[in-house]
């Protein structure tokens, strides 16, 4: 799925049947153990030179189906580095940093040559993304890491590290606190040891960072539009419009719409925090709409994906995701109405930002009504109903 190729490559996946199954497409799949091993040159060490690691997961992407992943994709830990961690261990953080980075910028393009996929995200005719995530399903529910990278590329390109600085700049200067513990008021964050604050609580509320390889000086020439686009990060700010920003979130859309049950709860986690951080920081925000709308957006696709949890689960399931999803979902787009309402109001709510709010809302409470008649009958759990 190399970018600038993906708009051919849709027409190409409907006859990757008949070719998946020929000796000869077989023989070539075999080859891929290799590939991978060979990109691991040091016990664990980022390579130097990073043109052979990109040219070998683009090529993957451009080649892989739901058919063949099996055969492409680098699942024994061997063929990304896992060897040299820790029992059970899962890749190198520049493995997993790289290859996200790649993935990313891939969907963001098929996401640019269709913008049909930006505004819905389902199955269809005319939307390839969710069959390639599908595709790289297998690899998503082994590599924690890799799914833990692709949520540091998203929290870069969304800037939810400038969302999240002052809260982040409090837990510092607290964990810096000189004065003595016992002196200070018992409600102040200082009485805290300092490694709690650092180590767990702000490992807890920021975004996961990414690594030294994610830095634009560590990309070589070559680059697409959208690659560029994704390891731009801080250093290039003009670069993610608006419209760049939806196209990030409509593929974060796509991923916790299709991405495998396994990686639902980290996933499910990260969107909750993402929009938390977006409608708390409105008013320091510039672009109040787009933080709506990314919201909104957001809350729509977790929700959508909790309907079809409620139909499929057992009792007990059910109650785990109503403490686990449903909790915060309902607070979230209470939070929500209540910020679109108030804008709505002072008439600076753009129509097509409250459509998108309106959509979110009604999955809400679809969702609710879903969760509270399958436990009709049942002890009951409170569920906050929009």
């Amino acid at each position: 799925m190399a970018a600038g190729y993906l708009g051919s490559a849709g027409r190409r996946r409907r006859v990757r049947v008949e070719a998946a199954q020929q000796p000869e497409a077989r023989a070539v799949t075999e080859a891929w153990a290799p590939k991978w091993q060979k990109l691991l040159k040091g016990v664990g060490e980022a390579p130097s030179d990073f043109t052979e690691f990109d040219r070998t997961v683009r090529s993957m992407l451009n080649r892989i189906s739901t058919e063949n992943a099996c055969r492409l994709l680098p699942l024994e830990p061997s063929m990304r580095g896992g060897s040299v961690l820790t029992a059970g261990g899962d890749c190198p953080r520049w493995w997993a940093t790289r290859f996200a980075g790649l993935m990313l910028s891939s969907y963001l393009q098929v996401i640019h040559t269709n913008r049909f996929a930006r505004g819905l995200a389902v199955r269809s005719a005319d939307n390839v993304l969710p069959e390639y995530l599908d595709a790289v399903a297998p690899l998503l529910a082994q590599s924690p890491r890799l799914v833990t990278a692709l949520m540091a590329w998203f929290a870069r390109q969304l800037d939810w590290h400038d969302l999240c600085w002052p809260t982040t700049r409090l837990l510092l200067l607290a964990a810096r606190e000189e004065r003595d513990r016992d002196t200070l008021p018992t409600y102040s964050l200082g009485r805290l040891p300092a490694e709690v604050l650092r180590g767990r609580i702000l490992t807890f509320l920021r975004p996961p960072p990414l690594p030294a390889v994610a830095r634009p000086s560590c990309f070589g020439s070559g680059q697409t539009t959208s690659e560029r686009l994704v390891i731009s990060g801080e250093d290039d700010k003009e670069a993610k419009s608006k419209e760049e920003k939806k196209d990030v979130v409509a593929v974060l859309v796509h991923l916790i719409m299709f991405s495998p049950a396994t990686i639902w709860p980290k996933l499910s986690a990260f969107g909750f925090s993402l929009v938390e951080a977006f409608l708390d920081n409105l008013e320091s925000y510039q672009e109040v709409q787009v933080q709506i709308y990314l919201a909104a957006s957001v809350l729509a696709a977790i929700a959508q994906r909790m309907e079809a949890k409620a139909n499929n689960s057992n009792d007990e399931e059910l109650r785990r995701h109503c403490v686990e999803d449903l909790g915060p979902l309902s607070r979230l787009v209470s939070l929500l109405r209540d910020v679109t309402e108030a804008r709505r109001r002072s008439s600076t709510l753009k129509p097509f930002v409250d459509c998108r709010t309106q959509v979110a809302v009604e999955h809400v409470r679809r969702v609710q009504e879903s969760f509270q008649r399958q436990l009709d009958g049942h002890s009951p759990i409170p569920i906050a109903v929009v």
